[in-house]
């Protein structure tokens, strides 16, 4: 008898410290999707890059694209069903494509500079076009992305096979895809630090390539940026298939690849308090074989393919 109320007191502090183990899990769990705020306008950089080598019959062919943008979104206020219109606009484009023997460059501060070969000048009025796109992405109240506005009329002034092919990257479709498809790299369920997560993003190339890569993202906790908490995610590549439905007519295109990931990482900061992402950066290297035809002749070739992007909050 003389030990119950020992037992008790151990039951009651067993209790207790059940109570706050509980209660400290669930702060440390946190909802990572940042929502959108009514009324904002925000500023973002972005730094895209894309370095291939091509070795084919002997030869090294090496291409790299750098592009750098300015781009301005804006949420509008809410509407009475509660649905909310973000609307995204270029408001800088630079970009140098750099090909064996040939460099092409764009600004779009400077728009009408001639290509060096006139067989070039297509691709320049294609940045053309993409320098003076606006969309407008609307969400329902839920923040679910419902439906692009504006991305067909943008490309309507391109030839219609120029047209039709960019559809598959920049149509209204193809842009809802991709959205969405982003949206799920972050998880909607709350998630404790050091938890991990897999999702495979899907990546539209010229000429009716698709990039498909599965990445594992780790939620790694709270990074202190100047006055601002930001939370933190890294992300690590692990497969990658590179396919193409080459549009009709197209002198070459990929019958089969089989490529790995040589290094692929990734970070996404975010920042909760004012719904924003703050850096959003990945970088991606994937090298191995392709079956290429060329005017319908059939090639074995090596690719080393690097893909980086970077997005980044201006203040």
């Amino acid at each position: 008898m003389s030990r119950q109320p020992c037992s008790r007191f151990q039951l009651i502090l067993l209790s207790t410290v059940a109570a706050c183990l509980i209660a400290a899990a669930a702060e440390a769990q946190v909802v990572l999707r940042p929502k959108l705020q009514p009324n904002t306008q925000r500023t973002f950089h972005a730094d895209n890059s894309v370095k291939q080598v091509l070795k084919l019959n002997g030869m090294d062919i090496e291409t790299e694209s750098v592009q750098f943008i300015i781009a301005e979104s804006s949420v509008g206020a809410r509407a009475d069903d509660g649905s909310l219109r973000v609307s995204d606009s270029i408001k800088k484009l630079q970009q140098e494509l750099t090909l064996p023997g040939i460099k092409l460059s764009f600004d779009s501060s400077n728009p009408d500079k001639k290509a060096p070969l006139p067989q070039l000048e297509p691709a320049l009025d294609v940045l053309r076009v993409i320098s003076k796109s606006r969309y407008t992405f609307v969400y329902d109240k839920s923040d679910k992305l419902q439906k692009v506005e504006g991305a067909n009329e943008s490309l309507k002034d391109l030839e219609p096979a120029v047209r039709k092919s960019l559809e598959a990257q920049l149509g209204a479709e193809a842009l809802l895809k991709q959205k969405k498809n982003e949206s799920g790299r972050i998880v909607a369920k709350a998630v404790r630090k050091g938890e991990q997560w897999e999702h495979t993003s899907i990546q539209q190339l010229e000429a009716g390539q698709t990039l498909t890569v599965k990445h594992r993202y780790t939620y790694t906790g709270t990074v202190t940026r100047g006055k601002d908490t930001l939370h933190r995610i890294t992300s690590k590549a692990l497969e990658v298939t590179l396919t193409q439905d080459a549009p009709e007519g197209s002198p070459s295109k990929i019958i089969a690849s089989k490529l790995k990931i040589a290094k692929g990482t990734g970070e996404i900061l975010i920042d909760l308090k004012n719904g924003v992402i703050v850096l959003d950066s990945v970088s991606t290297q994937m090298t191995g074989t392709v079956k290429l035809e060329i005017n319908g002749m059939t090639f074995d070739a090596t690719l080393d393919l690097t893909i980086a992007t970077k997005s980044q909050l201006q203040q």
